[in-house]
């Protein structure tokens, strides 16, 4: 612990940690009296407590590089600096490696210095941006030419060089290739992991990889199974292609000659994730199984290829008993299991596989699975096995059987917030309330202290724990949230106004204070910490998203030159801007630097917002959005989505359909292709990128319609489709009509969990959906088990509204359905929990939505300190005739960062 001078001292020096830009100070060699009181017995320094606060810093990062670069480059002949170095390059994710870095570096490397350096790099290739690539590669090559010179005549290329190289080869220009020794080549080939260097080289032009096959074909060596991604870069028209694209192209008959798939499948690789179902339905299970080391290994299948493979290695005949041995064996594969096979394995095994697998790839399982997975496990006993995402899935009258809670077993598990609620209650006696900072530095259990304990914290207490408030408020609600920073503001001396600043720029000021005057009231405050100015990029990081918040004067005038790129990109992120603040931001965008001579458009991704879109030509309001501009070239590392088309007339002859890569690259701003182009895809772009397609979001009927039409003309009619069909849809299942529905094959729950987690189903959909999955798959809603509940979800908003009392349990506390069905819902609550007037605020939590189905005696009579509890969505779900006069004004405040301010002011007049 630090003495009472020492703490003193960190205190004194609080803006050192709040402002690391200070660090760049104290980084140059001190005056000998420094050191001198430096070693002295009255100070006791606690590196660890300085790193955590580096590390909380907003410009810890951004300090600790600055710092690292200007005391270690010029030493960087010590084995320290190299470590250092390597260290804050990789802590910042290569965020601040730029080209001016590689010019700083000593000419006179020692090579062991060199080739540790160019290690960082080429782990950081992704990282970097093409012209940051390209400066990395000159430098590699200037360093090596002067720690190996050779003659004009000859190549400086060897075996040694193009594996040092790594990636970076795809710089080598065409004439140094052809200039490369066939011997060289020939030993390069021969290197163990050559074939997977070759295979990772996916942005390689054109004409470069012509070049290497060609030295390689001239070597004499053997290529049939090495350089077939070369040569598919070769056949490729387009000057590049993604790796995905390679791997999808890849054709069977040269995976192995003279062999089947089925012989080949364990020895190519991570090409296989380019096979399609139809290719891996052919499989037999004997290969699979036999196959299936080499096969979990690999990334980046697909959800319909993993239950394919998945259902080989099992078998055809489901009978057969899940193990810890076959669950190991497949790995990341696990998810592909069926739920129903969980409830085989027996205790002893799945204790051994929560311990191992089931742990590592728990979140990658469907909720049908991960509640079978828990139904099997006694939640009781094994509270400390079970993984942390699956702990989420632990019911609320489940651990109202758990008696004497220890904070270490909630210390790495993800909780509900119903969950938080009742434990914090249940340890807030006995811990709590006397060691208040051990249950909010306990894992996520900070999300269940309640308003009210937060405000009746003593002003000591309160200061003395709020950073642990503020490392966690992404767990907090927001009306957690708005408590602790009101208590905080309130509170705050004046002394810790940096504090304050940094603290406020961690959350969305819109969120935690509603009324305009009192947030007005704070960013006058925040200007005074900053003396009415943005010095630098280290204001800019203490600032964070207040900058979103800052009035369009201070956006004009308050930002210096020095900050203003810093602040561009932190602004590009703000989705909430008013149309002056907008016009201010205009006003200091530097054209000549960020801005091509053509119009961009920056889509924001959050709905309902208007996207902040520049021209940079003459700073008016652009075109609309339907009206694409023909170059989009945005500022390096932008954080916002850029689609790069024309709107062209109807008729595919006229229509440049999406491409593979297009499609990979865009993601979910694939939702602005129009009808017509998603249309014109091709049957086999749409099969390989379907569920990149599905994973999108907020469709138009047309667009899902032209989508669910393209999916009938690559697989053939609905009735045909199959599992694996249905599972990587999407969102484009939403299309399907009742007729299709039915004709669907829906006995399989893990088919129905994928199409649960859509929104936009219609009631009659619903219907269809539920009574189909009951009639496939022979059940009745009396025989459902827990996991087909929570694999059903919102599809179990399609219920008759007189069937809900067959249902015996469910997790219905986030399903927004008909209010008829919620107040059924609400009665099976009842039966669990008791009376609605005895209800606490944790059950509040857990039956989420279902509260929505109190009638308006019941709502009438609901404590005003449990309001909070009530969850936003039910709120919005609850009808406006049952909510307007039960809610008395005294609790409407309560509810107002869910309600609206309008609300509110409609009650006090």
């Amino acid at each position: 612990a630090l003495g009472s001078r020492s703490l003193d001292l960190l205190r004194g020096h609080q803006r050192l940690f709040l402002y690391p830009s200070l660090l760049l100070k104290v980084s140059q060699p001190p005056p000998e009296p420094t050191f001198c009181v430096l070693q002295t017995a009255l100070i006791d320094i606690d590196f660890d407590l300085i790193k955590e606060a580096l590390m909380q810093s907003p410009s810890g990062n951004r300090s600790l590089f600055i710092t690292v670069r200007n005391r270690c480059l010029p030493a960087l002949n010590t084995a320290d600096c190299v470590e250092l170095m390597g260290a804050v390059m990789r802590l910042s994710s290569g965020e601040f490696v730029q080209k001016d870095l590689l010019g700083e570096f000593p000419r006179d490397m020692p090579e062991d210095t060199f080739r540790n350096i160019t290690a960082i790099f080429k782990d950081l290739y992704d990282k970097l941006s093409v012209s940051t690539q390209r400066a990395v590669y000159d430098w590699i090559t200037l360093t090596c030419h002067s720690l190996n010179p050779t003659e004009v005549s000859s190549s400086w290329v060897t075996a040694e060089n193009l594996w040092f190289l790594g990636r970076y080869i795809i710089h080598l220009p065409v004439e140094e290739i052809h200039k490369i020794s066939l011997g060289e080549i020939r030993m390069f080939i021969n290197y163990d992991n050559a074939t997977k260097q070759l295979d990772s080289m996916y942005d390689i032009k054109h004409g470069t990889a012509r070049a290497f096959l060609k030295r390689i074909n001239g070597s004499g060596f053997d290529m049939s199974h090495f350089t077939i991604k070369l040569n598919k870069m070769i056949e490729c028209p387009r000057g590049k292609i993604t790796k995905g694209d390679l791997n999808s192209r890849l054709p069977l008959d040269i995976v192995m000659k003279n062999q089947t798939l089925n012989e080949s499948l364990g020895s190519v690789s991570d090409a296989v994730v380019g096979l399609d179902p139809g290719q891996l339905e052919a499989l037999s299970p004997q290969a699979v199984q036999a196959s299936i080391g080499v096969l979990q290994q690999v990334s980046g299948w697909t959800r319909s290829q993993i239950l394919i493979l998945a259902h080989k290695f099992i078998g055809e005949h489901k009978v057969r008993l899940l193990s810890f041995a076959n669950i190991s064996q497949l790995g990341p594969l696990i998810s592909g299991i069926d739920a129903n096979l969980f409830y085989s394995i027996s205790a002893e095994d799945l204790g051994r596989a929560l311990e191992g697998t089931l742990s590592q790839y728990a979140s990658e399982l469907n909720p049908a699975q991960q509640l079978a997975v828990l139904t099997s496990a006694n939640t009781t006993s094994a509270m400390r096995q079970i993984p942390s995402v699956l702990f989420t899935e632990v019911s609320l009258s489940a651990l109202l059987q758990v008696q004497d809670v220890e904070p270490s077993a909630l210390e790495e598990k993800q909780l509900r917030r119903s969950q938080a609620v009742f434990l914090y209650d249940a340890l807030s006696k006995s811990v709590c309330e006397f060691m208040p900072s051990l249950c909010l530095s306990t894992g996520q259990l900070v999300k269940g202290i309640s308003c009210e304990q937060i405000q009746t914290m003593d002003s000591k207490t309160f200061l003395y724990n709020f950073s642990l408030f503020e490392r966690n408020f992404h767990f907090l609600s927001a009306f957690q949230v708005k408590r602790a920073r009101k208590s905080y503001v309130d509170n705050v001396p004046t002394s810790l106004c940096q504090s304050f600043l940094v603290s406020l720029g961690r959350t969305d000021l819109d969120l935690i204070i509603i009324q305009e005057a009192k947030r007005e009231a704070v960013v006058k405050k925040v200007l005074q910490c900053l003396n009415g100015r943005i010095q630098d990029e280290y204001d800019v990081d203490a600032l964070g998203r207040l900058l979103c918040s800052l009035p369009p004067s201070t956006l004009r005038r308050g930002i210096s030159q020095q900050a203003v790129p810093s602040a561009l990109t932190q602004l590009k992120t703000c989705c909430c801007l008013s149309p002056e603040q907008k016009a201010a931001v205009k006003s200091i965008l530097p054209l000549s630097q960020w801005c091509p001579p053509c119009q961009f458009m920056c889509l924001c991704p959050f709905p309902r917002q208007e996207p902040l879109r520049l021209d940079c030509r003459t700073h008016s309001r652009p075109r609309s959005t339907h009206h694409r501009p023909k170059c989009l070239h945005p500022p390096l590392g932008a954080p916002c989505l850029f689609i790069n088309s024309l709107v062209l007339p109807a008729g595919c002859h006229a229509v440049t359909a999406p491409s593979v890569d297009d499609i990979r690259k865009l993601s979910d701003a694939n939702l602005y292709w129009s009808e017509a182009e998603l249309g014109c895809i091709s049957s086999d772009t749409f099969s390989r990128t379907v569920e990149v397609l599905g994973s999108v979001r907020r469709y138009n009927k047309s667009q899902l319609y032209s989508l669910k039409e393209k999916a009938k003309q690559a697989w053939g009619p609905v009735s045909e489709w199959r599992n694996y069909h249905v599972l990587s849809l999407g969102a484009i299942a939403l299309a399907l009509t009742e007729s299709e529905i039915k004709s669907l094959n829906l006995s399989s729950i893990d088919s129905m969990t994928v199409l649960s987690q859509q929104e936009g189903w219609t009631q009659n959909q619903m219907a269809t959906l539920l009574h189909e999955f009951l009639h496939d798959s022979g059940l009745s809603f009396s025989s459902l088990k827990g996991s087909d509940l929570a694999g059903l979800g919102v599809i179990l908003c399609g219920v008759d509204p007189k069937q809900v009392h067959f249902i015996t349990a469910a997790r219905i506390g986030t399903l927004a359905c008909p209010w008829d069905v919620l107040y059924e819902f609400k009665k099976m609550a009842e039966s669990v929990f008791g009376r609605v007037e005895t209800w606490s605020g944790s059950i509040l939590q857990e039956v989420g939505t279902a509260a929505a189905g109190m009638t308006k005696e019941e709502l009438s009579a609901v404590p005003k300190e449990l309001m909070p509890y009530f969850q936003p969505l039910a709120i919005a779900i609850i009808p406006p005739e049952n909510f307007r006069g039960q809610i008395s004004c005294h609790s409407i405040p309560t509810l107002s960062i869910w309600v609206g301010v309008e609300s509110w002011a409609s009650c006090r007049t």
